[in-house]
Order: C-alpha cells, then sequence, then structure tokens
C-alpha cells in the first residue's frame, strides 16, 4: 500500500509539473518595469504569499517620480527601488518556479526509484504503461513491456488494465514477422486468465491462423466451460498444421484439441463427425478416436473397421495404442465388428481384439484376471485400455 501511494504521488508531482512548466512560459509577464518588488531577503521567504506571488507588494508605480540616482520610492511600501530593477507587468503567481521545483522532485524520484530497484519505470502508473504497450514506445522487448511483464509476474495487474493490456497482447499472437513476441505473448495471457478471456474470445473469431490456434490453446487449457467459437476451433485443430506458423505448438496442439473434444463431443458432436473422412489424414484419425472416446454409437459402423485395422502389427509408431483404448471404449456396440478377427493370423490384432472382447462381456475382470491378456503395445501401462485420450495420443 506504501509503495502504491508513494507511486501515484510520484505521478501526480510529474504530471503538475508538467502542466504547470508550459503554462509558465506562457503566462511570462511581458509588459513594462513599473511594479514594486517589494521587500527582498531572507526574512521575507517565511511568508507563504511569496512562494506563489512575484512580489509581496506589487505596486503600481506608473508616474511615480523618478529620484536622482534613477530610483524610485514606493508610496505603498517605502522601499527605494532602481529603475532596472522594477518588475515587469505580468501575472503574479509564480508558475514557472512551481513547475521547475515539482519537476526536479519527480525526476530526482524517478532516478532514486531506477537506481536502487534496477526497474527505471518502476514509480510509473500501471495504467500509463498499459496505455503505452499498444504503441512503438511500448511494444516487444521494450523496456514498456518488459516493466508490465515484470509486474503481471508479481500479479499486479488486475481489473481494467489487465483487460486492456489482454487485448494488446493478443494481437502479438499473429503472424506478424517479429521473432518470440508470440511465445512471450503466450505466457503473459495465461498469467492474466480470467481477465484475458474475452480477448482471447475475440481472437478465435477475428484473428488469423495462428492466434487462432495459441488462443485455442490457452483457452482450452483454462476455460472449463468452452464456447462453440472454441469448439469449431478445437476440431480444426486436429488437423496437421506444421506448416502454418506457430511451429512449437504443432507438436501439442492436436492432441489438446483432441482430449477437449472428446470431454465436450456431445455439446456438437456432429461437428466432429463431419471430418471423419476429412483430406487431412491426421484430422481423421483423432476424429475416429474421439468418437470412440466419447462412446458414439451411431458412428461404430463408420469408425470401428478403420480402428481395428491399426491394431495390426506395422511400422506405424503408436498406432495401436491410440485405437485399442477407443475401440474399448465404444462399447458392447464395436463387439459384433470385432469377432471377425478373434482368429486372425496377425497376432497383434488377434490378442487385441480378443483381450476387448472379453473385457467388454465381463466388465467385472480387472485387466490382470483376464484370460486373453492384451500384447505390449506400449511401455506407458500395463493395461493400455484405462489411458485417457492425451496419454493415448502421444505416439501421434
Amino acid at each position: 500500500m506504501q509503495e502504491l501511494i508513494t507511486t501515484w504521488a510520484m505521478a501526480i508531482t510529474t504530471l503538475t509539473a508538467t502542466l504547470l512548466l508550459p503554462l509558465a512560459i506562457y503566462t511570462w509577464p511581458r509588459g513594462e518595469r513599473r511594479r514594486c518588488p517589494g521587500h527582498r531577503g531572507w526574512r521575507k521567504l517565511w511568508n507563504p504569499a511569496r512562494w506563489v506571488r512575484r512580489s509581496d507588494c506589487w505596486q503600481d508605480l506608473t508616474g511615480v517620480p523618478v529620484t536622482s540616482t534613477d530610483e524610485i520610492r514606493c508610496p505603498e511600501c517605502g522601499r527605494s527601488t532602481p529603475i532596472d530593477r522594477l518588475l515587469r507587468d505580468g501575472r503574479r503567481i509564480r508558475l514557472g518556479l512551481i513547475g521547475a521545483v515539482l519537476a526536479m522532485l519527480g525526476v530526482g524520484s524517478q532516478i532514486g526509484v531506477a537506481a536502487h530497484s534496477g526497474r527505471p519505470l518502476r514509480s510509473v502508473p500501471t495504467l500509463a504503461l498499459v496505455m503505452l504497450s499498444n504503441t512503438a514506445i511500448g511494444e516487444h522487448r521494450t523496456s514498456v513491456r518488459r516493466e508490465i511483464e515484470q509486474r503481471v509476474n508479481d500479479g499486479a495487474i488486475a481489473g481494467f488494465n489487465a483487460r486492456r493490456l489482454a487485448g494488446t497482447l493478443a494481437l502479438d499472437l499473429r503472424s506478424d514477422g517479429r521473432k518470440w513476441n508470440a511465445n512471450e505473448a503466450f505466457q503473459v495471457l495465461h498469467r492474466l486468465w480470467p481477465d484475458s478471456k474475452d480477448a482471447l474470445d475475440r481472437e478465435l473469431v477475428e484473428g488469423d491462423v495462428q492466434s487462432r490456434k495459441i488462443a485455442a490453446v490457452i483457452l482450452r487449457s483454462r476455460d472449463q466451460t468452452g464456447s462453440m467459437e472454441l469448439f469449431f476451433a478445437s476440431v480444426d485443430d486436429l488437423r496437421n498444421d506444421s506448416g502454418n506458423g506457430a511451429g512449437w505448438l504443432a507438436i501439442r496442439n492436436a492432441r489438446n484439441a483432441g482430449e477437449y473434444l472428446a470431454d465436450h463431443y456431445w455439446e456438437a458432436p456432429e461437428r466432429v463427425r463431419a471430418v471423419l473422412d476429412s483430406d487431412d489424414a491426421q484430422q481423421r484419425r483423432f476424429a475416429r478416436a474421439i468418437c470412440g472416446f466419447a462412446g458414439d454409437a451411431t458412428v461404430v459402423e463408420r469408425v470401428v473397421p478403420v480402428l481395428i485395422d491399426s491394431l495390426r502389427d506395422n511400422d506405424i509408431y503408436g498406432d495401436a495404442r491410440f485405437a485399442a483404448p477407443a475401440l474399448f471404449k465404444f462399447g458392447p456396440p464395436a463387439i459384433e465388428f470385432l469377432r471377425p478377427f478373434v482368429d486372425d493370423p496377425d497376432r497383434q490384432l488377434r490378442e487385441t481384439v480378443r483381450s476387448i472382447i472379453e473385457r467388454l462381456e465381463h466388465p467385472d475382470r480387472a485387466w490382470d484376471e483376464c484370460e486373453n491378456r492384451l500384447p505390449r503395445i506400449t511401455s506407458t501401462t500395463h493395461d493400455p485400455l484405462a489411458l485417457d485420450f492425451w496419454t493415448a495420443a502421444g505416439g501421434q
């Protein structure tokens, strides 16, 4: 609290000085020398009126006779003043002096804070920094942006400031040719949650390909309710997007989207069913597995035969680990499609099918109590049928 009060006090002091100095220049005395300067000396400084007024007399000496020594005697205060020492007719408030003193206090305090903390902008109000973040002064890798990120890490930005900042950072998620700005914006937007939610939701609709994908990653990890826009974006993220920018996300965003869709499948199942025959191989594979993990019996005839083929012993890494739990989670409707393969020449396919059928027909049996054990299709667990979507898709 003390630091906050000090910061705002310094900001108000600096702002006041900034206003007073131009005003002092504008109101600088321009008339002739005709005003009495009054009494001078240190003793008069104790008079508070002299702190803001240019004179404690200010008598108009126009028409007063000049002595032989070129002095004028003031009829008001009795002081004799040389003609060249008279004050020019003009403003009586010493705006310039006040502004200069305030400016020195503000600048001196700023230098002191910067030297002590190593953060030159530490005393600048957060609102001012946030407003600058949308300009060239506060863009990526500037001192303004570094100070903002430090305050976010300290948990000092929330409410209006956080929402305004999130709107700026969401624009950095776009493909703009600047290196690493999307990565840093990604980290800060995570920390600004939930104040960053509205900006990320807007980016799903208004952003480019890269920003939509990154915004969707953040929303899926943070937003438990979700939205239809996020659901649609997640279906699109199932595609192989390694050539669409943000390559550091390409490894995980399809798995991330698949896990989200499996958990929220029944909010819009027709969207996933629509890409079961997609022109993108990865999207097809993930969509079929999602239907299985969601237990959608309406697509068993379309999906199960394809997943069964993935159980064969082949050179595709992880496809059996992915297909087996998906088939198992279809439930009993999948059994009639599995039975024709119980005596298949492929050992891995045959043993996996037998194990899935036994587990579906005897749900009370644990994996180690079954007569038909699963072959070693993964080193992750002894019971691959219990894998969740994220783990099962780890080999994809």
